[in-house]
């Protein structure tokens, strides 16, 4: 059951994920032309904020709940930022085109940061609703399909943004001018802020370089160039890029403001021997922080 469960959540949340970003779904319509008619998730990112209710322990628990175990964490001081990312229990010798992706949840060290914002962020996170425990383990208890429904709901209603009041333009301008990604969480609350492209997995290219000349020559997409459009190399196990959030026209409490809504990922894991490419094993599963703190400003507004 936990396997069907974790599929139905991770489809809902990229059909949500897919709706809203108009980028991802050009590069779906560019690998279709290309024979390429199934994207291959590497990993989703989901932020929250740190409260009592919220925030990594709360995630964590939700997707060890659901059948996933913690691979490593790190700290991007920069932006004040705790990740972690989990993988599917037992997936190590698992066909690798079978497996889930990866999902990285994260939230804020909120004593790192001034008090006005501390202040703003506290007032919002507090206001979240608590996680159900008790309803979604009577949920797995029960095991029928509409019980699988109910809860694939629920999962879903909780993924699906934030469960707090929009804040007005000054508190977004407060926490924007000290963290934007920050401020780009208290507006999107906990919805995947970008899926990835397993570039690696796709059969057709030669190469991360490869991948995005095509990215750029087929879809004319702005990328994130920060440090170079391509973040890693081989000899660190991972490469990576990413296009820059195509920005909206959102409206807060008591005005508009601009602010991307999401962005897509790619990348291009390396196995750890030319010999063996089967198992999800076989190739470099981490993460690195270096890379996830320029990769993650593709929500920045470019000013």
């Amino acid at each position: 059951m936990l396997k069907t469960l974790r599929h139905k959540l991770i489809d809902t949340l990229w059909e949500t994920y897919l709706h809203a970003t108009p980028d991802m779904q050009i590069i779906q319509k560019a690998l279709q032309r290309k024979g390429m008619h199934t994207i291959i998730q590497d990993h989703f990112a989901v932020i929250d904020l740190p409260s009592q209710h919220s925030g990594i322990p709360v995630l964590q628990e939700i997707f060890t709940t659901l059948g996933y175990e913690e691979r490593g964490k790190d700290y991007l001081a920069e932006k004040q930022n705790d990740f972690l990312w989990m993988a599917e229990k037992n997936c190590q010798d698992s066909p690798v085109h079978t497996v889930l992706p990866q999902v990285v949840v994260a939230d804020f060290r909120l004593q790192e940061m001034p008090e006005a914002v501390r202040k703003i962020i506290a007032h919002y996170a507090n206001q979240t609703r608590p996680f159900n425990r008790e309803l979604v383990q009577q949920y797995l208890q029960n095991g029928d399909e509409q019980t699988l429904l109910n809860c694939t709901e629920y999962f879903a209603d909780y993924f699906k943004g934030r469960d707090w009041p929009l804040p007005t333009v000054k508190e977004f301008e407060c926490v924007r001018e000290f963290n934007e990604l920050l401020a780009w969480v208290l507006v999107f609350g906990r919805r995947p802020n970008h899926f990835t492209v397993s570039a690696h997995l796709l059969g057709k290219f030669n190469g991360i370089a490869d991948f995005i000349h095509f990215i750029e020559c087929e879809t004319q997409l702005p990328l994130n160039e920060g440090t170079g459009k391509i973040k890693g190399d081989k000899q660190s196990g991972l490469a990576q890029g990413s296009t820059v959030g195509i920005t909206k026209k959102i409206r807060l409490a008591d005005g508009e403001i601009d602010i991307p809504t999401a962005f897509v990922e790619f990348v291009w894991r390396y196995p750890h021997s030319e010999n063996q490419q089967e198992k999800w094993g076989d190739y470099f599963q981490d993460f690195i922080g270096v890379n996830a703190n320029r990769v993650i400003e593709s929500l920045y507004v470019d000013d």
